[in-house]
């Protein structure tokens, strides 16, 4: 039997939320990079959690940057890089400068400085 894309779409149901993405860099440099996802469609950040694992007084900060080049400097998320010192509850962001993520972007994590020989940041970062 052949189906139309209408029968096929309603087969499938409505997409459903993203799941949040997650990133882990180990021994996190400044200018350590990780690309995260390209955008099928337009996205925006609603929160990130980060969490820092090991290290003497970790910190890390970092910046969640878009564009269509990932070679290129790419938009911020935020005005000032997001900074992660705890191990233990993390810490969230929920306002941001620039969330909204056009549709064939990528987004990616730069980290901006680390310091105390942190093990690696955790970040979990919801979409919608």
């Amino acid at each position: 039997m052949v189906l139309s894309w209408r029968q096929l779409a309603s087969l499938l149901g409505p997409p459903g939320p993203i799941p949040p993405q997650l990133a882990w860099l180990d021994s996190p440099q400044a200018n350590d990079r990780r690309i995260l996802l390209r955008a099928a469609q337009a996205l925006t950040i609603s929160r990130v959690d980060a969490v820092l694992s090991g290290g003497a007084s970790p910190s890390v900060s970092f910046s969640l940057r878009h564009g269509a080049d990932v070679s290129a400097t790419g938009t911020a998320a935020t005005t000032d890089p997001i900074m992660v010192t705890s191990t233990t509850t993390g810490s969230a962001s929920a306002s941001f400068q620039s969330p909204t993520i056009p549709s064939g972007h990528w987004l990616w994590l730069q980290v901006t400085a680390a310091s105390g020989s942190p093990l690696g940041p955790t970040v979990s970062i919801d979409l919608q």
